[in-house]
């Protein structure tokens, strides 16, 4: 079943309006004999035999049933954790199902850390580059686009907040009777008469005209579809990247009705020995079948600054304190809240996606340090009707799991054994909202449950806008503490107080390491010639916040 989108702002107002006027009017206490919903005994289903390894054993993998591909590919990856492709003379001789494990898992391994992102242009189409240190574009960068989508827009966000040079190209498969068909490149170029022309060549005879350029800090970006292929490989073939410091890709090897892995990832190991490793991925899931999709954004940075005279930066974007914030104006404010949102502050290398590719699914941050592990305690609010991220968690990592939403019509019942579903959702104070959702606080559902004193190793948030209210309970009773990763979709429009609320989850060690925005049309906004989203689901780790990390 498709799971609901992301609310509107109008929506988002009145569904914290009444939840704020039900905690008013109808604070009703579990043992409250007016309470027409269920008892405490119906709402929750106890589980006291949970018994295990202890709780720092390693977990192994096992090959069968392999659907994210963690046992498969610990053989490429090396003793950092990070990923290899190995050379050809053991390529070849892969089974398929390995080949297709190295593909998938390839475009969540992050190879390097870049912790400041800029976004221009459009949710779908936009450009996403690393604004870290001497990775910043400026005044001397060259941004070269070869595209076949509609990418004015960020040209403009490019040139007005970078201040760079931007050089966009269309591209196309030339027809005619030659079987070998060129690829075509054309701008469009101001004629003596004022007016626009197009001019055409040939795709290798810009990039040698490239080459001759001077300039070290030069951007490539190809977003072509289904010619990927093609293009990557006569840019590979004409040792142009050397030219550039960051090369943005938005692949497409899908061919027929299946995935050219092979060709994929024989492209990304020569990008790799070009010295470009993989800063940010985001898988399209307009091209997903299933848990592949054949269409991913690869951003990629070479490992060296290529100006020698600068320095990388790993800053990591952080908040001021409340009274610099309310100095701010509206758009500043909303330039921090949406830039603090797709940014990073801490690097995982590993990613994996428990549930399905699409919405529904969740990143969790499979680095040995921050895995979960055996016997590991998951609480899941707001399931939509979608039970798979939950399902894997038990199967990947043997997590107790228990997911809550008092919106489903489902009682509560113990689903599998070590997953459970209990139909109550989670508030600031016990309620019943429009007499039918039984509401209860964290402390209470912890204490009904038997977890006072358990380690929490994920908590996972996705409850349309009521997070806001029952964040600042959570923190101040101190039920974040032992909180290993914890996996929010925030909905709001950028605001002091929300920004607030960010700054406290960072004050005590959550530390951003993967976020989505939401792409349904009715939650973006367009602000500073960049489309941005109400929505935003934010992954955050741990951190010991003694050591400022």
């Amino acid at each position: 079943m498709a799971r609901r989108p992301c609310l509107s702002l109008f929506t988002l107002i009145c569904v914290i309006t009444a939840a704020l006027l039900a905690a008013i009017y109808f604070p009703i206490e579990f043992g409250n004999k007016k309470d027409e919903t269920a008892s405490t005994s119906n709402l929750f289903v106890i589980k006291n035999d949970v018994t295990g390894a202890k709780l720092n054993e390693v977990r192994k993998y096992p090959l069968k049933g392999d659907k994210h591909c963690l046992a498969t590919v610990e053989s490429y990856l090396d003793n950092k954790g990070q990923f290899i492709i190995p050379s050809e003379e053991l390529f070849s001789t892969l089974p398929d199902n390995v080949i297709a494990c190295l593909y998938k898992r390839y475009g969540s391994t992050l190879q390097t850390y870049c912790p400041m992102h800029g976004r221009h242009g459009s949710v779908k189409d936009g450009w996403t580059f690393c604004q870290s240190g001497c990775y910043t574009p400026n005044a001397n960068t060259m941004i070269y686009a070869i595209s076949s989508v509609n990418d004015a827009v960020n040209e403009k966000s490019a040139k007005l907040k970078l201040n760079s040079n931007v050089e966009r190209f269309s591209i196309k498969q030339s027809t005619g009777w030659t079987l070998s068909k060129q690829l075509v490149v054309s701008k469009k170029v101001n004629g003596s008469t004022g007016q626009n022309t197009q001019t055409e060549t040939d795709l290798t005879k810009l990039l040698d005209k490239i080459k001759t350029k001077t300039g070290t800090e030069d951007v490539l970006i190809i977003d072509a579809g289904a010619l990927t292929k093609q293009i990557l490989t006569t840019v590979l073939k004409s040792a142009v990247l050397e030219k550039f410091q960051q090369v943005l890709i938005r692949t497409n090897y899908r061919s027929g009705g299946s995935i050219d892995f092979k060709a994929a990832l024989r492209h990304y190991r020569s990008i790799y020995e070009e010295g470009f490793r993989l800063f940010w991925s985001r898988e399209e899931w307009g091209c997903a079948r299933g848990l592949l999709t054949g269409c991913l954004y690869l951003h990629f940075m070479h490992k060296d600054c290529r100006d020698s005279s600068k320095k990388m930066d790993d800053t990591h974007l952080t908040i001021p304190d409340e009274s610099t914030l309310n100095s701010y104006d509206n758009a500043t404010i909303t330039d921090l809240y949406t830039r603090y949102l797709t940014s990073l502050q801490i690097h995982c290398t590993q990613v994996i996606r428990p549930g399905i590719l699409k919405d529904g699914g969740w990143n969790v941050c499979h680095d040995v340090k921050y895995r979960p592990p055996v016997n590991c305690l998951v609480y899941d609010f707001g399931i939509g009707n979608d039970f798979v991220f939950d399902d894997d968690m038990t199967k990947i990592y043997g997590c107790e799991v228990h997911g809550f939403d008092p919106t489903m019509k489902m009682k509560s019942r113990r689903r599998s054994e070590k997953a459970w579903f209990h139909d109550v959702g989670i508030g600031e104070v016990e309620y019943t909202r429009r007499n039918k959702f039984k509401m209860s606080t964290f402390q209470n559902i912890s204490k009904a449950l038997g977890h006072e004193n358990s380690i929490m190793h994920i908590i996972k948030m996705d409850i349309e806008g009521s997070e806001w209210v029952s964040m600042p309970v959570m923190i101040k009773q101190g039920y974040f503490e032992d909180v290993t990763m914890l996996l929010i979709e925030f909905h709001a429009t950028p605001a002091v107080s929300f920004l607030l609320q960010l700054k406290s989850l960072y004050d005590i060690g959550f530390r951003i390491y993967w976020y989505h925005r939401n792409p349904f049309w009715r939650n973006l906004f367009e602000h500073n010639l960049t489309q941005h989203s109400v929505c935003y689901e934010i992954h955050m780790m741990k951190v010991d916040v003694s050591k400022r990390n």
